[in-house]
């Protein structure tokens, strides 16, 4: 999906509000296609799109939602709400008629919207004012061109465009069609029942009810009959259209026999449509409340890009009339549309918990706890281009779970994704009486950063904007990875590697006539990188840049002393489990694992030559799946204390803070 901005023209560039729901002092940023609105449930996604619909108008101008005093955000009761709304990118045309709104030193044009409490109707009472100063809106028509069409949640695409009342697509026919088209569509729709009069069936019947009228009626006074058909108005027609869809190439049915997401595909569309025939506005804020509803992820992604593309089609030349420009901003609970969009179009929102001190019914003070939501636009966190790049290149659909998850533990490479989640459930949490952490555990996302710089994702998930942070704490397992000393000759004339482990003459060429050494001599031909990793992820780095962003007590990083799959040699039972493993890649290599083994510093520091020596030792990600399934068969298994320490760590993150 191209990123390009789309061109000059007013857009929704921020909304202030106070005192509404969860919203206690919130003030959110906008993109001028599309902004995502992502966050876990509870977090005030759809309190910001009620805001969105309170400060501006509805498109058909019939409004459904009204500030009632329930509204108001709990211990602000007896006070008043405001909505601000802030757009930017006016042209010289808008600028002009927006002078009144305008602040003439930024060309941002402001409204704000404030609802009090009128003692005489005994109801909340709206009043707008415009610009810096929050004068009196002197121009009202002007305002109403900035107007709203709201898409709600778990809506009946199937009823809505079924239903019988016909609005929609009456909207429609009138959007799309003159006055006099319409008026000869209804003539001609009217001839044509006309000449259904004589057709046999409303013949025969109007002759068959006359008849015994006539023997009821004509003794007194003679009735007729007539069965035919009323003079129909375009509103009534429409009542009688029914929108049918099929798979291309068969005949369009009842819409009852479509699937609900290609239902609610076709009811997006006629929305959009609407949108794009509303030429007389400035600007339409498409407020859409899960997208993603019955939809599965291809289709997801589909129709994320085609609303940008729409969003940035609206834009037109406005000398001649309104900019008619559409700004999409959309909620959702789906990583597959917040992997769509680029990181620079998404606003996580989070809860902070505050504690407050109020007043009991007997004037005593108690103190009281309030979820107040915060945003986090992630076009603010300071990343460089190249790094931005990066994290949308890699946050695909499951990486971009990160950006609902609480807890988040960041690997180096499938093994550990892999290992991770069996050794939670078995090894760390294998007792009786911890059922509940092995369901917590469910709750942890673990994200493969595929051996990558894991400096990114730490700003990312760490950098505080506007008072919160995407995580309160994030675990990252890494690699030791240890510098393996030079190799020098000894007197015989080998080689040694410094540390006790002689290295054995170059091998000859395989005989045939020992079948174990010359699989060896195959699968021991030494890799020409022996350098350390290209990415260093160790932990002394990765500390040094949480502490530059001001996350260093928000990070911990849990180090294997020298690469996973080698530490997992460290507890002793866990070695027949290993040499199975490596084995079944290995099939012929019992004096190599036994070299491993016997190494004079440890067998972890002969798996680890082994491992950094020659980097096709082993599959790793075949490895790693072998023990997990041993693990799960119930095999004797001890997860490395490193392991150990991140996996309970993670979740003793139940911090309340802002996330």
């Amino acid at each position: 999906m191209s990123q390009d901005k789309p061109k000059a023209g007013m857009y929704l560039r921020q909304l202030g509000v106070k005192n509404f729901r969860s919203c206690y002092d919130l003030e959110i940023d906008f993109q001028p296609g599309i902004t995502l609105l992502v966050g876990e449930n509870n977090s005030g996604k759809s309190n910001v799109i009620e805001a969105l619909r309170l400060a501006t108008t509805p498109l058909n101008r019939r409004s459904t939602r009204w500030f009632d005093e329930v509204d108001l955000s709990h211990g602000r009761e007896g006070q008043e709400a405001q909505f601000r709304a802030t757009y930017e990118g006016l042209t010289a045309a808008q600028r002009a008629h927006y002078i009144a709104a305008l602040d003439v030193g930024s060309n941002q044009a402001a409204y704000t919207t404030t609802y009090k409490r009128d003692e005489v109707r005994q109801q909340m009472r709206p009043t707008v004012t415009v610009g810096p100063v929050d004068g009196p809106d002197a121009e009202p028509d002007k305002r109403d061109q900035i107007a709203h069409v709201y898409l709600a949640p778990l809506r009946d695409a199937q009823r809505e465009l079924d239903s019988s009342d016909g609005n929609r697509l009456l909207r429609i026919i009138r959007y799309l069609t003159e006055e006099d088209e319409q008026e000869a569509f209804r003539a001609q729709a009217n001839d044509s029942f006309t000449q259904l009069k004589e057709h046999p069936v409303l013949t025969s019947t109007t002759k068959e009810i006359q008849g015994h009228l006539r023997e009821l009626t004509d003794s007194v006074r003679g009735q007729t009959v007539e069965v035919t058909f009323a003079e129909y108005e375009l509103h009534r027609l429409a009542r009688s259209l029914r929108v049918k869809m099929a798979e291309a190439g068969i005949p369009p049915a009842d819409l009852t026999e479509s699937g609900l997401g290609y239902a609610n595909l076709l009811f997006i569309a006629t929305v959009i449509l609407e949108l794009r025939n509303a030429q007389h506005m400035e600007l339409t804020l498409f407020l859409v409340e899960e997208p993603e509803a019955h939809l599965h992820p291809q289709l997801q992604a589909v129709l994320l890009d085609y609303l940008q593309e729409q969003a940035e089609a609206s834009l037109k030349d406005d000398t001649q009339g309104p900019a008619g420009r559409i700004q999409v901003i959309a909620s959702t609970h789906s990583p597959n549309l917040a992997s769509s969009v680029g990181i620079e179009n998404v606003v996580a929102l989070r809860t902070r918990v505050d504690q407050e001190t109020v007043q009991d019914g007997q004037g005593q003070d108690k103190d009281v706890l309030r979820r107040k939501t915060q945003a986090l636009p992630l076009a603010k966190i300071e990343l460089s281009e190249a790094e931005r790049r990066k994290i949308n290149q890699y946050l695909d659909a499951t990486r971009a779970g990160l950006l609902f998850a609480r807890r988040v533990i960041l690997v180096e490479g499938i093994a550990e994704a892999v290992l991770l989640p069996v050794l939670a459930r078995h090894c760390v949490f294998g007792g009786e009486d911890q059922a509940k952490q092995r369901r917590d555990f469910h709750g942890v996302t673990i994200i493969n950063v595929g051996s990558v710089d894991f400096a990114p994702y730490i700003t990312l998930l760490l950098s505080q904007v506007n008072g919160c942070r995407l995580l309160d704490r994030l675990t990252v397992i890494t690699d030791g990875d240890p510098d393996i000393p030079k190799e020098k000759k000894t007197e015989e004339g080998e080689s040694e590697d410094g540390q006790g482990e002689v290295q054995e003459p170059a091998a000859a060429a395989p005989t045939g006539n020992d079948p174990e050494a010359d699989a060896e001599t195959d699968e021991d031909e030494p890799d020409d990188d022996d350098d350390d990793t290209a990415v260093n992820n160790r932990k002394d780095r990765l500390t040094v840049h949480a502490e530059s962003i001001g996350a260093k007590d928000h990070l911990h990083v849990a180090e294997a002393p020298h690469t996973l799959e080698a530490d997992l040699l460290t507890p002793e039972a866990n070695e027949p489990v290993l040499k199975a493993a490596f084995l079944k890649q290995k099939t012929r290599s019992n004096k190599k694992w036994q070299e491993i083994l016997d190494n004079e510093r440890g067998r972890a520091w002969g798996f680890y030559l082994k491992l950094r020596k020659h980097k096709k030792f082993i599959g790793k990600g075949e490895f790693a799946h072998d023990v997990a399934l041993a693990i799960e068969n119930g095999k004797t298994f001890e997860a490395p204390q490193y392991l150990a320490d991140a996996i309970r760590g993670v979740l003793a993150d139940t911090s309340g803070e802002a996330r």
